[in-house]
């Protein structure tokens, strides 16, 4: 959708991801990491968990967004268990790097609601885009305008201006890691603890 706005091209292979393809929209070169869905997923956390941290290699320096990509319905569990994916893969400091990527704008239209609507009706879904602070983008997938990708790439490089051109690096992901594998730790120990003493 990014790289194709007519849905001509299929730059991404389903099969495989994580997989990068880049291109040059405008005079923006931009390269789009596919990583493996989280909602409603087949194959087991551990994988995806995997294909993640690979995709962060598929960049030069690092991603300098994360685009959560979702359907315009309501903030389920599986989205907020995929947040917590994320969130324990990468770090709390992901959401400074997250923008949410609402498709399907044309569910707005028929219902005669406002994405700021939308956002409202459910706490969960607001709470979430609070944190990514309030960086979103609505796409209508069947308007095959490409002035939908070149608003989205604005938004982008403002909210990489914002951050004085930072990305994601792999040593936020090893510090993520580690500071996962502590908190396991922890974890351990206490249950440890509380067997003890019972």
């Amino acid at each position: 959708m990014i790289l194709s706005p007519s849905g001509e091209e299929k730059p991404f292979s389903t099969k495989c991801p994580p997989s990068a393809v880049s291109k040059t929209i405008g005079r923006q070169r931009v390269v789009v990491v596919d990583t493996p869905g989280l909602s409603g997923i087949e194959i087991s956390e551990e994988k995806v968990v995997e294909d993640l941290k690979k995709s962060i290699s598929l960049t030069k320096y690092g991603p300098h967004v994360f685009l959560f990509v979702m359907r315009l319905n309501k903030f389920t569990k599986d989205h907020q268990d995929a947040v917590e994916i994320i969130e324990r893969t990468f770090g709390k400091n992901i959401m400074a790097y997250t923008m949410v990527l609402f498709t399907d704008e044309n569910k707005l239209k028929n219902q005669k609601m406002s994405i700021e609507q939308f956002i409202d009706t459910n706490s969960r879904l607001r709470d979430f885009i609070i944190r990514c602070n309030w960086r979103y983008h609505v796409f209508n997938l069947t308007d095959k305008n490409p002035d939908q990708v070149t608003d989205l790439l604005k938004k982008i490089t403002h909210m990489i201006e914002m951050r004085r051109g930072t990305y994601y690096t792999t040593e936020m992901l090893q510090e993520a890691e580690t500071a996962l594998k502590q908190q396991q730790k922890q974890q351990q120990q206490q249950v440890q603890q509380q067997v003890l003493e019972v």
